[in-house]
């Protein structure tokens, strides 16, 4: 128990604990949000299947997780920075805020989970891969990036841009 001095006496003050405090706990534990993002499943993906999980338990009773709420769980353990990185598909960094939604980037993002064999990438992102990918056959095009224009399809030049996207200037020299 925390003891205070106030200008007259010493007091012992009791307060009650921050746990009987804190709301219920509406997220599972840490170790199985970071199971899922391990499976692949997105913030989003994850507080659905939470909330889906509430309303067949609850019964309409509970308040929707979000997407944000679980983006700060596992920031406040420690586990947010440890997203897949996609250096081979995506080479450009840092990528601008404003393009971090675009299109383009969520075909490569795609791609590279295709390229590393997820199984769990949801249907309809893996078509518009598929139909994307097969355009850009068709085209003879890539994806390159700039931070001030965005994401865009130039041509692809032979023998130099392999896979989807425009192969960055060589640095080593």
């Amino acid at each position: 128990m925390p003891l205070y001095v106030t200008r007259t006496r010493l007091c012992l003050q009791v307060r009650p604990s921050l746990n009987s405090m804190s709301r219920e706990r509406i997220l599972p534990p840490v170790q199985t949000l970071v199971l899922w993002r391990d499976e692949g499943l997105t913030g989003q993906q994850m507080a659905d299947r939470v909330n889906a999980t509430d309303e067949r338990i609850l019964r309409g009773d509970a308040k929707p997780v979000t997407r944000s709420a679980v983006s700060v769980a596992l920031a406040r353990a420690n586990q947010a920075d440890q997203r897949q990185r996609y250096g081979r598909e995506i080479p450009w960094s840092p990528i601008n805020a404003k393009h971090q939604k675009d299109h383009f980037l969520m075909l490569l993002r795609t791609w590279a989970r295709v390229n590393r064999g997820d199984v769990a990438i949801p249907i309809d992102q893996l078509q518009r891969y598929e139909n994307f990918a097969a355009r850009a056959a068709r085209e003879n095009v890539v994806v390159d990036y700039d931070p001030i224009v965005g994401f865009q399809l130039v041509p692809r030049r032979p023998k130099i841009d392999k896979g989807l996207i425009r192969e960055p200037p060589d640095d080593t020299n």
